[in-house]
């Protein structure tokens, strides 16, 4: 069942014009076969650039947030200040917010143009604001309406996501998710255990619903969400990322006694878990293609290494990182004088050459570096050639002719 308020052939058309100036920045296709593609897949939707996309988002949201405070002001200012009453003023205004979004899009056929965004993301805070404030009139305690606004925000930002497609809405919608669990006063491993339910529950049904003959576009977007689980589980099963970021901040004390209330079972269970989360991501990234996957499972690989000594309690020394770069580096190398000695280049399909070049959304860094070099500008000048003003001039009636 598709939710979304634009179709199908909309967005795959917008992925198509994508990839195709990638291919067209990659050396692939030619400017005239660019263009051929362009008229064919003609979406039929408003866009900007990023620019003005964050510009349009900022600027909806003082606009947005300074109308509801106004508003609040003007009620508060007239005598009336009960909470009731406010709260029903954060939902209706988040009413009135969401209509306007979707107006936005079905009527105006705004496509991630910052409006529309900054206008849904707006109406779900309000109206998950308001709905905690009501709730806080009832009775519940602060731990019960913060499970409740953390389940309304996970149920909401899923249906933007439904509804409009933004990337963005289904990771606060996970975030909102993994909070949860902490919040039911369960032991640290009833925590952990009911966490990593949900998010391999979520991941599952993910990997179910992306089917080979779904459109590209929907492949893509199930990649990121993907990669983005796979780190979450990962994070939820690791239990020394903790101590490891306790050496930095200077709490490793109190985060070692914490570990401590974990089962033996359950801490070298975990152990596993480290090294086959990756494993298994960078056999399925590499199985399916999904370059996603393989890099978010590289990622992981060198956080197992990292909290490896730490599961082990071996002595940490000041040289473990550098001699975990030299490694990386070396393998990185022998991997790809590897590709580089199959046939053509590549084995399997894969290759270390950049085949795709990403999309530059502005100036780069070595334009940057370019603007602070000495002399940089007045080279990059053509030399000045000296102006002949009045060459080949005539005396008109004269009938001679010379330079001035």
């Amino acid at each position: 069942m598709n939710f979304s308020l634009y179709s199908s052939q909309q967005e795959e058309n917008i992925f198509i014009r994508k990839q195709a100036k990638t291919w067209l920045r990659s050396g692939l296709i030619t400017p005239d076969q660019l263009g051929v593609i362009t008229d064919a897949t003609d979406p039929n939707l408003r866009q900007t650039n990023l620019f003005f996309r964050i510009l349009f988002f900022i600027f909806t949201l003082l606009c947005t947030g300074t109308l509801v405070g106004l508003f609040a002001w003007l009620i508060s200012k007239g005598g009336n200040t009960d909470e009731m009453f406010l709260a029903a003023i954060l939902i209706f205004f988040s009413a009135i917010y969401y209509m306007a979004a979707e107006y936005m899009v079905s009527v105006r056929r705004f496509y991630r143009y910052g409006i529309e965004e900054a206008l849904a993301l707006v109406a779900m805070e309000l109206f998950c604001a308001g709905c905690g404030w009501l709730l806080s009139k009832y009775g519940l305690s602060n731990k019960e309406i913060t499970i409740a606004v953390l389940a309304l925000v996970t149920i909401t930002a899923s249906w933007i996501y439904l509804r409009f497609g933004y990337l963005y809405a289904a990771l606060i919608s996970l975030i909102a998710a993994c909070f949860i669990p902490f919040q039911l006063s369960l032991p640290p491993t009833g925590e952990r255990v009911l966490l990593l339910i949900i998010l391999c529950l979520i991941f599952f049904l993910n990997v179910i619903y992306d089917k080979p003959e779904i459109e590209d576009f929907r492949k893509e977007r199930n990649t990121t969400i993907q990669a983005d689980l796979l780190i979450a589980i990962y994070l939820t099963v690791n239990l020394h990322l903790l101590s490891v970021a306790g050496i930095f901040l200077g709490r490793a004390s109190s985060i070692n006694l914490y570990l401590k209330l974990f089962p033996p079972y359950i801490y070298w269970l975990s152990y596993i878990l480290t090294f086959m989360i990756p494993a298994l991501g960078i056999y399925w990234g590499i199985k399916s293609r999904k370059r996603l996957i393989l890099n978010a499972s590289l990622v992981l690989a060198c956080l197992t290494l990292a909290t490896n000594k730490s599961y082990l309690g071996l002595t940490r020394y000041a040289w473990d990182p550098a001699i975990l770069g030299i490694m990386l580096i070396g393998i990185s190398i022998i991997i790809s004088r590897w590709l580089k000695r199959g046939q053509d280049g590549n084995r399997y399909g894969f290759t270390e050459s950049n085949i795709l070049k990403p999309e530059s959304h502005g100036i780069s860094l070595s334009d940057v570096a370019a603007a602070f070099t000495p002399n940089f500008i007045d080279a990059q000048q053509p030399p000045s050639q000296p102006g002949k003003y009045f060459d080949g001039g005539s005396s008109g009636g004269g009938g001679a002719s010379r330079d001035f």
